[in-house]
């Protein structure tokens, strides 16, 4: 014989909420020890549908994008860097250029940071839900 939550589970899924249909058991578990209304529940239940979903496109995204590897700004070091100030990083980070459409190409001598500025600015920008392709400059111009 079944469990009751079977059957919902199978619904869940047949709707595509496959990663609520795994966590469906400790849902209703938690729903019932803390004495949720219907309200929390299905609120919690869609909430971690999305969080699921969200976390699977940015994974996607990251390994759609080849990061040579994961450099973000905690690791950066600005004060090492002469071609870019803290102003001019901020408007970076801000991604109004990506919005107008404007391609951001790094160029400069080895080891100053471009590869890390740019990774970061990439991992940045998936975190709020744009496509990036890390693309290096020898690949670019060979390929």
């Amino acid at each position: 014989m079944s469990q009751p939550y079977e059957t919902l589970q199978e619904k869940c899924r047949t709707l595509r909420l496959a990663e609520t249909a795994k966590e469906l058991p400790s849902l209703l578990r938690e729903a019932e020890a803390k004495g949720w209304t219907y309200h929390e529940f299905i609120h919690e239940f869609l909430s971690h549908e999305m969080r699921c979903r969200e976390r699977k496109n940015s994974e996607r995204l990251m390994k759609w994008a080849e990061f040579p590897e994961a450099l973000t700004f905690e690791n950066f070091r600005l004060e090492e860097q002469t071609a870019i100030g803290e102003k001019q990083l901020n408007i970076l980070k801000q991604l109004s250029w990506v919005d107008e459409c404007f391609t951001l190409i790094m160029m400069g001598p080895t080891g100053v940071g471009k590869t890390h500025l740019s990774t970061a600015l990439g991992i940045h920008a998936i975190e709020r839900g744009y496509q990036v392709a890390f693309i290096s400059m020898d690949r670019l111009i060979y390929v």
